[in-house]
């Protein structure tokens, strides 16, 4: 211990984005004891629907023409505000709906859909 503490922070790589780092420190607790084994809870939050994204790019979850359309709406969404945003993470909510019958990894849009749906409507 005279050497203090090394704290080590994860860096962007092929395998990790810099969106999924980002959602995961927008997880936080009070307090921790490991032995309680808590359930993470992600906040309705943009990094959170662009780490889905990035998973179903890396995974090609999703044809690339339409994860490049999804992000095209991601940050239509993200720039728009109050009732326009709303409707733009709804829409795209719905179409991620849809999205997730012809998907190679339907549970991840599902789980991108639920993520957009939560915070259009935390908007």
């Amino acid at each position: 211990m005279l050497r203090g503490l090394d704290i080590f922070e994860l860096v962007p790589s092929e395998y990790l984005s810099q969106n999924e780092i980002d959602a995961a420190k927008l997880v936080r607790f009070d307090t921790f004891n490991p032995q309680m084994q808590p359930r993470i809870v992600w906040p309705p939050a943009f990094p959170v629907v662009r780490s889905y994204l990035d998973q179903l790019v890396r995974g090609q979850g999703l044809p690339s023409s339409r994860t490049s359309a999804i992000a095209a709406q991601v940050t239509a969404a993200e720039q728009a505000s109050g009732a326009a945003r709303r409707s733009a993470l709804t829409a795209l909510a719905a179409q991620l709906d849809g999205d997730a019958g012809g998907a190679r990894d339907a549970a991840r849009v599902r789980a991108m859909a639920a993520a957009v749906r939560d915070l259009a409507n935390a908007m």
